[in-house]
């Protein structure tokens, strides 16, 4: 069972991470007026930070939750909750700050980082946790 400090050490990381999002989205973007493409050229460089942004978030909740006597599914489904909503809030509050604007790509690329951490993690998870299964 973990130690009761090293829960809280993992709720602190939470909240950095969230703090950091919080932080990056309410200052005025340094490529104001500027549109950068991302990696392959597809998508604005935004999106792209957007989803490594709340990818992170999301794992960091995943890993506060740690080791859990509830299913998976439900970390899963908890994670990507509070994750976009978390995205909803930040898109909020962006609407008070001249220099931002409310944008539903960005919660898109939001939700995708936060499902593409959580995947990930649990695809990992099950590697790691894999029974094997009996030889005939």
């Amino acid at each position: 069972m973990a130690r009761p400090t090293s829960i809280w050490l993992r709720w602190l990381a939470v909240l950095a991470v969230a703090a950091v999002i919080l932080y990056w989205s309410i200052v005025p973007p340094p490529t104001a007026g500027r549109r950068l493409l991302g990696p392959l050229g597809l998508v604005g460089l935004d999106k792209w930070l957007h989803a490594i942004a709340f990818a992170g978030l999301a794992a960091s909740l995943v890993f506060a939750l740690g080791p859990s006597p509830r299913s998976d599914l439900v970390i899963v489904t908890t994670v990507i909750v509070v994750t976009v909503a978390y995205g909803v809030g930040i898109e909020l509050v962006q609407l008070a700050v001249p220099t931002r604007q409310f944008s539903v790509a960005d919660l898109a690329a939001d939700a995708v980082g936060a499902v593409v951490a959580v995947l990930g993690w649990r695809l990992l998870y099950r590697r790691r946790h894999r029974v094997p299964e009996p030889v005939s």
